[in-house]
């Protein structure tokens, strides 16, 4: 029955609520509020869901505390948030990364995550499969990592930290990361990123790998990995960005991403495109060990 649901919370953007009817359908959750950052949004977003709103989002984790709480809006999940989710007895999740500047991110990232991302590529059946396939076959020599999504459906930020976790945790980190964006303008902070942006990494022993990242697109993740006189395809094949997000609300996979790795990948990145040169990530990694 209905009332059995378990329950479920978001704060979104507006333009997101087609997306929470198909996740809350997919994951047979009982949508019971949701909240957005731009107070004039809402009673319209309410509308559209039918739904109760909340116009805080601290308030609406503490008082649904028994429901699971889903951040989709970019930029919404952010470091002074994580404490009150910490405390949160239902798990919460988010499809946008933890935002903040580097120092903030920094000092967060040697703690228990407060909400796990979804959909993690690494997380994947696929990730499984080529685990298993370098196992039998031998390290990959090179790399091919596409990302992309729609404005809806993500951020380039999004992209880019998932894809960083994915391939750092197939190849290991890279010695150098040169990367190039397509957008207004190169922002301070790499939570800040949206647009296009192409990513080439090289890692000891001469492998190397490039990354497309996008969020004017369409939902695509696949990676190709070729190794001696074997390749291999990853991705997420015909399965839709909303069945994979009910899957990581429903999923007990408790891989977490290797936050403090990632988020150096991602100012490396992030930091290339600012001075048009390759960026040494251990560079930036020495921030978060003197934290």
């Amino acid at each position: 029955m209905a009332e059995g649901k378990t329950q479920l919370v978001a704060w979104v953007a507006p333009e997101q609520a087609e997306l929470v009817k198909k996740v809350a359908k997919l994951a047979k959750l009982k949508l019971v509020a949701v909240g957005t950052t731009n107070q004039s949004d809402l009673p319209e977003l309410g509308n559209t869901l039918k739904v109760a709103t909340c116009s805080d989002i601290r308030t609406l984790a503490t008082t649904h505390d028994d429901a699971i709480l889903w951040i989709a809006e970019p930029q919404s999940y952010e470091v002074s948030l994580c404490e009150v989710l910490r405390r949160r007895t239902t798990q919460t999740v988010t499809t946008t990364p933890l935002s903040g500047s580097m120092d903030e991110l920094v000092e967060e990232a040697g703690k228990t995550p407060a909400a796990k991302f979804i959909p993690l590529m690494r997380r994947s059946a696929s990730y499984g499969e080529a685990t298993d396939d370098i196992e039998q076959f031998g390290l990959a020599i090179s790399a091919q990592c596409t990302m992309t999504c729609s404005s809806i459906e993500g951020t380039l930020w999004s992209r880019l930290f998932d894809a960083m976790d994915f391939i750092n945790g197939l190849f290991g980190t890279p010695e150098l990361v040169q990367a190039f964006l397509h957008s207004s303008n190169i922002p301070e902070e790499p939570s800040d990123l949206r647009g296009h942006m192409t990513v080439n990494l090289q890692f000891q022993k001469q492998r190397v790998a490039t990354m497309l990242l996008s969020d004017q697109s369409t939902w695509k993740r696949e990676t190709l990995m070729i190794s001696e006189n074997h390749s291999i395809s990853i991705g997420d094949h015909e399965t839709t960005l909303p069945q994979l997000i009910a899957d990581g609300i429903s999923s007990c996979e408790t891989t977490m991403a290797d936050a403090p790795r990632v988020l150096a990948l991602c100012e490396a990145a992030r930091l290339s495109c600012l001075t048009g040169a390759a960026e040494q990530p251990s560079r930036v990694l020495t921030m978060f060990a003197s934290s």
